[in-house]
């Protein structure tokens, strides 16, 4: 069996993203969500500015391109400073199970924009996805507990 090349990143990414939205969980504790939005944006700036600076390389410009990015760092402060706001006030575990299925978002709008194609699995995980987040909103707390 030979494992695609894809398959170790996006596992890396599995494990790095579900750390990355349970540390937020700890910091809203003593920062306000805003303020979060700051320092992480201000460290991801720099970082990204760092590897540009170590890799010799000079930011390339396309007005198109830009905008595309511009809008995609504002949908994605917005979208982070709403999950923060989210689990201040509610359960991580609802926060980042409902808040981790906006692939499914990214792929319906591929399908029907790019004209992509889905296999019988991708349209299967999909609806999976979305009974999810329907069985996550109608879930009743009080009920039913799993406790370590």
């Amino acid at each position: 069996m030979t494992i695609a090349p894809w398959f170790l990143p996006s596992i890396l990414v599995f494990v790095l993203w579900g750390v990355q939205m349970f540390l937020p969980k700890l910091a809203v504790r003593t920062l306000p969500p805003l303020h979060l939005i700051v320092y992480e944006s201000g460290f991801f700036f720099l970082g990204a500015i760092g590897m540009l600076v170590f890799r010799g390389e000079s930011l390339e410009f396309n007005s198109v391109g830009v905008f595309i990015a511009v809008s995609t760092g504002f949908l994605s402060t917005l979208g982070a400073l709403l999950f923060f706001f989210a689990i201040r006030y509610g359960s991580i575990t609802y926060g980042a199970v409902v808040t981790s299925l906006y692939p499914v978002v990214a792929t319906m709008l591929a399908f029907f924009v790019l004209d992509e194609k889905l296999t019988l699995w991708q349209i299967t995980g999909i609806i999976l996805g979305i009974c999810a987040l329907i069985l996550m909103a109608v879930a009743d707390d009080d009920k039913v507990k799993i406790e370590k």
